[in-house]
């Protein structure tokens, strides 16, 4: 029985030593692999990082770009555009264009010079650029597209610089008083006289909109932000009521010209808290006259609040005060 057993035993303890290596041996034979298929991925990796693609160029590799001719130049330097080297990009358009002043090469270098000084956050520079295509051609074919991008540098300098901002607006409207951009350009100036506090450079800003571009997208905005900015002119001067009364007088054109408009709930909102300000006012007159003894004057003012502001606290108040004073006989 026993020598029965024993050579079975014996044979499976073979097979696990034999299975035990080709295990060790698998396992080194994956790491092989997975070490080969790391290597070709690096390499591969390497051997096209240098590789950029441009709508100008497709893909290419700027280490193997031939830079003998200014078409050669240009596609080179459109390369650097894309590997964020603007500056040395900017020499390159600039050398194509005073070797080859005439040319459409040079066109597209000196539109690609602003475009560099716009990503590198240089937007003086990037607008003076576009400048010079419209002053050496006033009647450039791409005057649609050169305003455009003035524009979009309008915007993103009105981040840091809003005068620099404004100037520029005015200029793409004085290019093109009626174009398709003026209006857009007109709102943008009011928003950076609003952001920098300039409240009635700001109100006439938003008035010009109207006057000069009556069919624009624009207006309803326009119509909305004239009676804000009085609003907000109020806040600097604490309460200034006939601004408020103007303010609010201004919001009501607004909803009766848009009474479905994106601003209606926000500019109802405002009203309401117009109403409290205006309401809290006359109820405190209507007080100063109980304290000089007049309180025929003073009731006057706390009927005033309750027909205009129904809606507010103040009116609760003032009928509260009326009660009061006919109790006491005060009033009759």
């Amino acid at each position: 029985m026993n020598f029965c057993k024993t050579p079975a035993i014996a044979l499976r303890r073979s097979d696990y030593r034999d299975s035990s290596q080709i295990e060790i041996f698998m396992k080194r034979l994956l790491l092989v692999f997975f070490t080969l298929v790391a290597f070709v991925f690096l390499g591969t990796k390497i051997s096209y990082a240098k590789w950029v693609w441009s709508k100008e160029t497709n893909w290419v590799n700027p280490d193997q770009l031939l830079r003998e001719t200014a078409d050669q130049q240009f596609r080179y330097a459109i390369t650097l555009i894309v590997n964020r080297e603007y500056i040395s990009a900017i020499g390159i358009f600039e050398d194509i264009i005073k070797k080859n002043p005439e040319s459409e090469l040079a066109e597209e270098s000196q539109l690609n010079i602003g475009k560099s000084y716009y990503l590198v956050g240089d937007y003086k520079n990037a607008f003076k650029a576009y400048e010079r295509m419209i002053e050496k051609d006033p009647g450039t074919r791409r005057l649609k597209e050169i305003l455009e991008k003035e524009f979009q540098v309008g915007v993103a300098q009105m981040e840091r610089d809003e005068k620099g901002a404004i100037k520029v607006f005015e200029k793409i409207i004085e290019r093109n008083p009626l174009g398709f951009i003026a209006a857009d350009a007109q709102v943008k100036i009011a928003d950076c006289h609003y952001q920098l506090r300039q409240y009635e450079e700001a109100e006439d800003s938003y008035l010009g909109v109207m006057e000069n571009y009556p069919n624009s997208e624009w207006v309803p905005y326009a119509q909305f932000r004239i009676p804000y900015c009085r609003l907000s002119d109020i806040r600097i001067q604490e309460r200034n009521y006939e601004l408020l009364t103007e303010s609010r007088e201004g919001f009501e054109i607004y909803l009766a010209n848009n009474p479905h408009g994106a601003l209606v709930d926000t500019t109802k909102e405002i009203i309401e808290e117009i109403d409290i300000a205006l309401a809290e006012r006359d109820y405190k007159i209507g007080e100063f006259y109980l304290r000089r003894k007049r309180p025929d004057a003073g009731v006057i003012y706390f009927e005033s609040v309750i027909k205009d502001y129904p809606n507010t606290e103040w009116a609760a108040r003032a009928k509260e005060k009326i009660e009061m004073l006919k109790k006491v006989g005060a009033i009759r």
